[in-house]
């Protein structure tokens, strides 16, 4: 009856003793131009933080065993999604950086960003022999993902946008009263144009909100004319190399932003 007993033991042991292994995961990560990332932030697929590069670029994480995939951010940069190897347990990466497109489509976007995709791995052997990476060989899997499916869904809310304000701009009068949303920089004393996606929203959903009359109106980008009559608690506001304080009037396009109307 004893060695059954031990046997079970010793399996339970085994199982106990592997799981609680780690894995020590050694790298650098470096831009496009490369140039290192320090500060980078590392975590797994539970966008748990592991650890984050040194000013170099470079970083030591140690991982459960069982952990298989690594994500890696950084401001102004594409997150990187990578699948690890059993074959190596260092992690060279060149992230790319994000890159805004203007009047481009979707599908152009992406085939220009697999342009640059493709050129990592010669990327790669540059630095190399700039002494920036110290392996020939990229030891673990990554693959390009399509921004098509997310730029397509923002393009069509974008679209439904554009939609309702038309309809508002069409029904708004010369004299009409109209409240316009803004962000406010940290300052308190300059503005930005706010835009959200919700079709349907109340001054609570908005960081400041102006109070005007409009004094005319432009089909071209939706645009209206706004003579400020309410702009509490502040006396005045910078928008654009302008000064906004009660009696000033600005130009305010509704193509793409906010405008609060009450009925």
């Amino acid at each position: 009856m004893k060695t059954p007993i031990i046997l079970i033991l010793a399996t339970l042991f085994l199982n106990l003793n592997l799981n609680g292994q780690t894995r020590t995961i050694v790298g650098r990560v470096i831009s496009e131009d490369l140039e290192p990332l320090p500060m980078l932030d590392i975590e797994n697929s539970d966008n748990i933080l592991l650890g984050k590069t040194d000013m170099n670029g470079r970083f030591k994480i140690s991982i459960p065993q069982e952990t298989d995939s690594l994500l890696f951010r950084y401001i102004g940069m594409e997150w990187t999604d990578i699948k690890l190897t059993n074959i190596c347990d260092t992690v060279e990466i060149i992230m790319m950086h994000y890159v805004r497109h203007h009047a481009r489509s979707s599908r152009k976007i992406d085939r220009h960003r697999k342009k640059r995709f493709d050129n990592l791995s010669n990327l790669h052997a540059d630095a190399v022999k700039k002494g920036l990476f110290n392996h020939d060989q990229i030891c673990y899997l990554r693959a390009f993902e399509e921004y098509k499916p997310s730029l397509d869904k923002i393009n069509k809310e974008l679209k439904e946008k554009i939609r309702a304000n038309k309809h508002d701009f069409k029904n708004l009068n010369i004299g009409d009263t109209v409240k316009i949303p803004f962000g406010l920089e940290s300052s308190e004393k300059k503005i930005n144009t706010y835009y959200t996606p919700c079709l349907i929203c109340t001054e609570e959903d908005y960081n400041y909100v102006i109070e005007g009359e409009i004094i005319n109106k432009h089909r071209s980008k939706l645009t209206i004319e706004v003579k400020v009559t309410k702009m509490k608690p502040y006396a005045s506001l910078e928008y654009r190399g302008k000064t906004l304080n009660v009696g000033t009037d600005f130009k305010y396009k509704m193509k793409y932003f906010e405008v609060i109307i009450e009925k």
